[in-house]
């Protein structure tokens, strides 16, 4: 029996997370690490976050970033700019924030 995969006896309790199959075969083929993909979706749930604001409130946030630390901090909370510049883009704006 060459096909018998053998468990160990004893399983260690982590936290079960939810992953895409392609997400799963990265992580099996070493692509990827489980926080990777853990920090892709906070990523991406910040972005969609950003993106609710629209695109006025996104200028707002844009216009006043810090030049001393890259983020805006202030009423709406408190966020990259690079986050900003990628929701800015998505939502076809992107040339506001052009350098």
């Amino acid at each position: 029996m060459t096909n018998i995969v053998q468990f160990p006896q004893r399983v260690s309790e982590d936290e079960i997370v939810t992953v895409k199959l392609e997400d799963a075969f990265a992580i099996l083929t070493k692509q990827k690490t489980l926080d990777d993909i853990k920090w892709e979706k906070a990523h991406e749930a910040r972005i969609k976050e950003l993106m609710d604001m629209g695109v006025e409130r996104l200028r707002h946030l844009w216009d006043n970033v810090s030049e001393d630390t890259s983020f805006y901090e202030g009423e709406f909370g408190m966020h990259d700019c690079a986050d900003i510049h990628t929701a800015l883009n998505r939502l076809g704006d992107g040339y506001y924030c052009a350098v």
